[in-house]
């Protein structure tokens, strides 16, 4: 194999691609309206392992909307829908005609969202609607300022469909409101935990090396135990022992020698470095018992030449995107990689190398009693405050009634279906002219469903440029199109599907919230594990510190001794506030 593969350009060359593909993603609508009925999709969205009861049609409110209602909106730059003024695009003009509202939009330019809607809140100027993705205020505190609205009691009166998906599902109730009860945004709802990433191993490697007749230990389709895992990464070994390739690696891992996120951890028991025990306890994964076997594999693997010989170096790596000259270079075997990269992908046809790049789970460690690994950490949160928007008190109560109401359509299943994918033809899509432009004249989905219309499983347009995804309500999860899989590229909203049925490794919520007095004293304690531990895991790992019994309960003790005990104490405490949101 010529040692050209890696090249700058090539590598070059496949993160364009990559960045292309995601932003694909990114696509905004074109420009058209139906005729709507505002009394459609009154039953709320599924989401969730709650769907059921989420899906009970809540009581209606009545809300007057007889007059057209002007409102206007704070937004960032790259997610307001092209077009002129009053020219919103398919759904949004569908949405507008529902509930009779004119939408005034202040975009800032890209770049300048934080600065401006700091200005705004300086100037006291508040647009109707405020988009929170750049927002770095506390919301209970805006809220006390007079800058924004707190909405639990008009969500319980006019917002019916969004109560009950918040009420059908515990984890999203509570990532929104606070510890004191309160809620203060209007937030997108993933309907189903996705992942953007995770494990990857190429597999095209095991094919070659066994003239297709791979057979890992388990006896499964793809590696799943630790006895697998040595299968494999000895294969790729001789493979690339053999391939005059200068740099190589089986297996790439971070810098601190393990994944903060609990991949390869999981499969020793470990969910993540903070993370959440079966039994509804704080741990701090490093400092566990079962770290002391994931080490030893990890140092043994080191020893046989299976792990990086150079990761503790790269420090500078992001976890997600490795060594990229030997990940695009097709010199490496097992990575954390992206959607994106699945299939065939990462293939440089240019240099005869097809790679198949496929996800993996975490190898149980059966040798100490794992069966099964704790799975993988999903994007943590389905929802959160900062993507979601809030309503500022330039609002009248009449006025913000109206937003309210309009913005609970998203939040039932017709409207979380026509955010997310677009507008069948019953719903005016067939008198679109930039769906008809794009090809699609039937709609983009079947009436009542979420199947594709035939036009739409071909297209090659992204999702949303037929949809208005960055609105609040429910995102929900639609079946790959024929077009999503192009010359075996896995795009996002296909590829999350890879790792998701490895289940989540429950990692500690990111929506947990602590006290200021509460959070210095965890930052200040953590900083210090991590400074000790960090250097102290690369070295067990290679071989420069001696790992036995005994050293590594040195190194336990050196945590505890560092305030493990008490920051555990805190996590746990702000985890016990947050668990009580719900209720």
């Amino acid at each position: 194999m010529s040692e050209n593969m890696k090249e700058e350009n090539q590598m070059s060359k496949k993160l364009l691609a990559l960045t292309l593909a995601l932003a694909m993603l990114l696509t905004l609508l074109g420009a058209c309206g139906g005729k709507p009925d505002s009394s459609s999709g009154s039953s709320a969205a599924s989401t969730g392992e709650s769907s059921s009861e989420a899906a009970s049609q809540p009581e209606e409110p009545t809300v007057d909307t007889s007059e057209t209602q002007s409102i206007s909106i704070f937004m960032q730059a790259d997610d307001v829908p092209e077009g002129t003024p009053g020219d919103d695009g398919a759904v949004l003009n569908y949405w507008k005609e529902m509930f009779n509202l004119e939408i005034e939009w202040q975009k800032p330019p890209q770049g300048s969202e934080q600065e401006q809607l700091s200005m705004m809140f300086g100037t006291g100027d508040y647009t109707d609607v405020i988009d929170l993705g750049f927002n770095t205020e506390n919301l209970s505190t805006l809220c006390q300022d007079g800058v924004i609205y707190e909405l639990s009691e008009y969500i319980d009166k006019y917002m019916p469909n969004y109560k009950a998906v918040l009420e059908a599902n515990p984890d999203v109730k509570s990532a929104l409101y606070d510890d004191e009860g309160h809620i203060y945004s209007i937030a997108t709802v993933q309907e189903n935990p996705k992942q953007w990433g995770g494990l990857v191993y190429r597999r095209d490697i095991l094919e070659t090396m066994t003239g297709g007749n791979i057979a890992f230990p388990s006896g499964n389709n793809e590696p799943s135990t630790v006895e697998d895992w040595e299968y494999m990464l000895g294969l790729m070994k001789q493979y690339f022992d053999t391939s005059g390739m200068p740099e190589t690696a089986c297996l790439i891992i971070p810098a601190s020698g393990y994944f903060s996120t609990g991949e390869l951890m999981g499969g020793f028991g470990i969910g993540g470095v903070d993370y959440i025990t079966d039994d509804g306890k704080a741990a701090y994964g490093i400092a566990e018992d079962n770290f002391y076997n994931y080490l030893s594999k990890m140092k043994e693997w080191y020893k046989k030449g299976y792990v990086y010989a150079d990761f503790a170096s790269r420090s500078q790596d992001l976890f997600y995107l490795p060594n990229t000259a030997l990940t695009y270079g097709g010199a490496a075997g097992v990575w954390y990689g992206l959607a994106a990269n699945l299939g065939g992908a990462m293939s440089l046809p240019e240099y005869e190398l097809i790679m198949d790049v496929q996800p993996i789970n975490s190898p149980a460690d059966t040798e100490h009693g794992i069966e099964k690994p704790l799975g993988i950490y999903l994007d943590s949160g389905r929802a959160s405050n900062n993507a979601g928007f809030a309503v500022s008190t330039a609002c009248d109560e009449e006025k913000l009634i109206r937003v309210l109401n309009a913005f609970d359509y998203f939040y039932t299943e017709e409207g979380s279906c026509v955010r997310t994918m677009g507008l069948t033809s019953e719903e005016g899509a067939a008198e679109c002219q930039d769906y008809i432009e794009k090809g699609i004249t039937k709609g983009t989905r079947e009436p009542n469903s979420r199947k594709w219309t035939a036009e739409m499983e071909k297209n090659t347009e992204g999702v949303t440029a037929f949809a208005s995804d960055r609105m609040p309500g429910v995102k929900v999860d639609y079946p790959a199109r024929e077009s999503d899989l192009i010359d075996g590229i896995y795009y996002t909203d296909v590829g999350h599907e890879a790792w998701t049925k490895y289940g989540n490794a429950n990692v500690f919520p990111l929506s947990v919230t602590f006290t200021p007095e509460e959070t210095s004293e965890i930052n200040t304690i953590n900083t210090n594990m991590q400074d000790y531990a960090n250097g102290k895991i690369a070295n067990f790992i290679i071989g420069r510190d001696e790992l036995t019994p005994d050293t590594f309960a040195a190194y336990q003790q050196q945590l505890k001794d560092l305030g493990l005990e008490r920051y555990l104490e805190l996590r746990q405490a702000g985890y016990d506030r947050y668990l009580a949101r719900s209720k």
